[in-house]
């Protein structure tokens, strides 16, 4: 997102930044916690910057970078504002020292995972912090269960409408620390650790990599190990899979998951204008993996009426393939960034991703840069939207629409502008639209009409400042 240099330089020129980045990039692919699905609720703030107007930052200097995401779905469902503030400094020596902190802010409507019906439906759910601070109209009454004695949060659904609840609300703020040095003169060490805190979720996590320059820095390997341990702490406790829906609190209080994950890969310039980079990223993952918000319908299979509804489970283990290649070509100061991922997981989800983006530079203090990405993935083996009532209960199920399978794409366009020499101005905006991929499958007569699947479309811009000293 820098413009600081009116030069711009060959992608040999800009090797060297490339190297200084890649294991920062890679290791935080490594990390994304993301389902492997193409999740519309972002992870963090996009980048938006190309890395041939980013030269790495000259010994000595300390840049500032702010940001604030705004984010958007249709539908009044999920709307998220995120700032963001990170520090790097670079030291005469070479070693570069970054902080960020993130803050999340989301509130709005969500789907428990029930099937919609043509009639009205009613949930229950315990009463967050044991009393009805913080509930509305719209997110629900408050009730006292007869047979408990204790206070819960009833909601209900309009008919032939999605289940939603309305009471969705969480915010997070996230730390991350890095550093990497030269080890050798062509050799690069990176070490970072991140935090996040929820209201019922906490995640920490450290990462270790090195980058090796060859053939006179046109060659980089690089490979980076993250290590990740989380803990989900809903405030209504962790239901057992399977279990009715209740609005009294789980004997659980909070359940572990440790994700261990790995990328190796290859930076190769071919020409003085076309480098090509090619990751492969293995991730392996034990623990609670479930939702412990969500619901599954259990239908009547002839009328599909809704019987009961049940908490979902999903599997303790899962292991991640995923191999990303891309290729950059610039003309001139115009630069070409086309890149592919393939993805497959022990839960049989398979996915491709394509993405392309066209870097224009606007005179001599301005560039926009054009995106666009396609995605594609298959469903979970243990996906479905509603379990039937005469048949045995599976050893795994869930029925949220981000293991689904579906299409989505992505356009859109990012900018920056050079306020003074050490001052940029950058903004980025896009539009995100999902679509269901196959077929729903067999389905009750008396759903056959709903609309079941229940992925979303979304909006989202950001805009950020960025100083250097």
């Amino acid at each position: 997102m820098q413009l600081m240099s009116n030069r711009k330089p060959s992608i040999a020129a800009a090797l060297c930044m490339i190297t200084a980045n890649l294991l920062t990039s890679t290791i935080a692919f490594a990390q994304n916690t993301n389902d492997g699905t193409d999740s519309a609720v972002p992870n963090s703030l996009p980048a938006i910057h190309n890395a041939y107007d980013e030269p790495a930052e000259e010994l000595g200097t300390t840049s500032v970078d702010s940001a604030i995401l705004y984010y958007k779905e249709s539908n009044g469902r999920v709307q998220a504002i995120e700032p963001m503030v990170s520090i790097t400094h670079t030291t005469k020596g070479g070693s570069i020292f970054s902080g960020k902190v993130t803050f999340d802010s989301l509130t709005g409507a969500t789907p428990n995972g029930a099937t919609p019906w043509s009639g009205t439906q009613t949930f229950v759910a315990p009463v967050k912090g044991g009393g009805e601070h913080g509930l509305t109209g719209a997110s629900g009454t408050l009730v006292t269960n007869p047979v408990t004695g204790l206070k819960e949060r009833q909601y209900t659904t309009s008919p032939n409408a999605l289940p939603l609840d309305k009471a969705f609300r969480d915010s997070r703020i996230a730390v991350d620390l890095g550093y990497s040095r030269p080890i050798a003169a062509n050799t690069k060490l990176n070490l970072g650790v991140n935090g996040s805190v929820e209201q019922d979720y906490r995640s920490l996590s450290g990462r270790l990599g090195i980058a090796q320059d060859l053939n006179n820095k046109t060659t980089t390997l690089s490979l980076g190990v993250n290590f990740e341990h989380d803990q989900s702490k809903p405030f209504h406790g962790i239901p057992i899979a399977f279990s009715q829906m209740s609005g009294t609190p789980a004997a659980l209080n909070s359940r572990n998951k440790t994700v261990l994950s790995a990328v190796a890969g290859v930076t190769q310039v071919l020409t003085p204008n076309l480098l090509v980079q090619l990751n492969y990223s293995f991730g392996s993952s034990k623990g609670y993996h479930s939702d412990p918000y969500r619901l599954l319908s259990v239908l009547d299979p002839t009328t599909g009426a809704p019987l009961r509804y049940l908490y979902e489970g999903r599997p303790d283990k899962r292991t991640r393939h995923s191999v990303y290649g891309a290729a950059k070509l610039a003309t001139g100061s115009f630069v070409t960034d086309l890149s592919a991922r393939y993805y497959h997981d022990s839960w049989g989800i398979n996915s491709y991703t394509v993405e392309l983006s066209e870097h224009i530079p606007l005179f001599s203090k301005a560039y926009l840069e054009p995106h666009g990405r396609y995605y594609h993935q298959s469903k979970a083996d243990f996906f479905t939207y509603y379990l039937p009532s005469t048949a045995a209960l599976p050893s795994f199920a869930s029925s949220d629409s981000r293991l689904d399978s579906f299409n989505a794409v992505t356009l859109g366009l990012s900018g920056g502008f050079e306020l003074t020499p050490k001052l940029e101005l950058y903004a980025n905006a896009e539009s995100y639209r999902q679509s269901k991929s196959g077929s729903l499958g067999v389905v009750p007569v008396g759903i056959n009409n709903q609309k079941l699947y229940s992925g979303t479309n979304s909006i989202s811009g950001l805009v950020g400042i960025k100083f250097k000293f």
